[in-house]
């Protein structure tokens, strides 16, 4: 038996046109909409769908913030968009699944050659856990620098919003986020540090209007409607995150800070003296508990588990 050719994918595609009702709504709203959608797994909604992109050099912060987005976003029941590339694509990709919860990648070769090779076991795995790949193109389309802008209006039309976490002043990630604001549909970026030019892109967006963006809740909050469940975990068991969530969370110290909250609004001050983390430790704790939609930062030091309804 011949090798595997790694670029290959085991997976079993359909062709999708304009005129089928499965074809994705949002693909409609382009100038070019593609004729002929070859889909490989389960299309979610996209009503929620968030496209979160970014650079494929991305850096160690850079890259666990889109982890923790993608997470939090699928938490939060917003399939994930992005484009399976290097970086911030696969992190985002890989927070969704993780969580449990639906992406979406958008190819721009063909399911026969897929880019790039060392993420086929990745585009295997969105498959087999309830997501999709998608392309425009034939099976035996190889890469090309065209294909890749011309795919990234595909991946902004599927997204209900686009989030931009971190891009150079050129870069592709901005051309979805052109694309998106062409469609009418709402850009965010993560600030980033003016000296680093690998967030130069953000700090443009955001000069041009783009909203910031620090934790999953800040997308919902543009319009995309009330948090609610659709994670393939919320459907497989329905359990109060209130008492789930502090003793199942992997991290100690986000164990004890959900802890320490006992399903009530507290001051960062009662969290360090209830927990005995240090500062460093408990920032970081909350801000990974954020980015997951576990923890909401309600302003002025205080802080409230998403599941909490008392008022301030």
């Amino acid at each position: 038996m011949p090798p595997r050719d790694d670029s290959t994918l085991r997976v079993a595609a359909r062709v999708l046109s304009p005129a089928d009702a499965a074809y994705p709504a949002g693909l409609r709203d382009l100038d070019r909409a593609p004729e002929r959608l070859r889909v490989a797994g389960a299309l979610p909604s996209f009503d929620r769908a968030v496209a979160v992109v970014g650079t494929r050099a991305s850096d160690a912060d850079a890259h666990d913030f889109a982890f923790s987005l993608g997470a939090g976003l699928a938490r939060l029941g917003c399939p994930v968009v992005s484009g399976g590339a290097y970086g911030i694509d696969a992190a985002a990709h890989e927070g969704a699944l993780d969580a449990g919860g639906v992406t979406v990648a958008v190819l721009a070769t063909g399911f026969g050659r897929a880019y790039p090779r060392r993420h086929a076991p990745l585009f295997e795995r969105i498959v087999a856990e309830g997501g999709a790949l998608v392309t425009e193109v034939d099976d035996d389309t190889p890469p090309r620098p065209g294909r890749f802008l011309a795919r990234n209006r595909l991946i902004a039309a599927l997204g209900a919003a686009t989030v931009v976490v971190q891009a150079p002043l050129r870069s592709g990630a901005r051309s979805t986020a052109a694309h998106a604001r062409s469609l009418g549909r709402p850009v965010l970026a993560v600030p980033a540090a003016p000296w680093d030019p690998r967030g130069a892109g953000c700090l443009a967006e955001l000069r041009a209007g783009a909203h910031l963006c620090a934790d999953p809740h800040d997308v919902l909050e543009l319009g995309l409607g009330e948090p609610r469940a659709r994670s393939r975990s919320a459907e497989r068991a329905s359990r109060p995150a209130a008492s789930a969530a502090p003793a199942s969370h992997p991290d100690p110290a986000a164990r004890a800070v959900l802890a320490a909250l006992g399903g009530r609004p507290r001051h960062i001050d009662e969290l360090a003296e209830a927990t005995r983390l240090t500062a460093a430790e408990l920032s970081r704790t909350l801000v990974l508990l954020t980015l997951e939609g576990l923890v909401r930062d309600r302003g002025g030091g205080r802080y409230a588990p998403c599941h909490s309804t008392t008022t301030l």
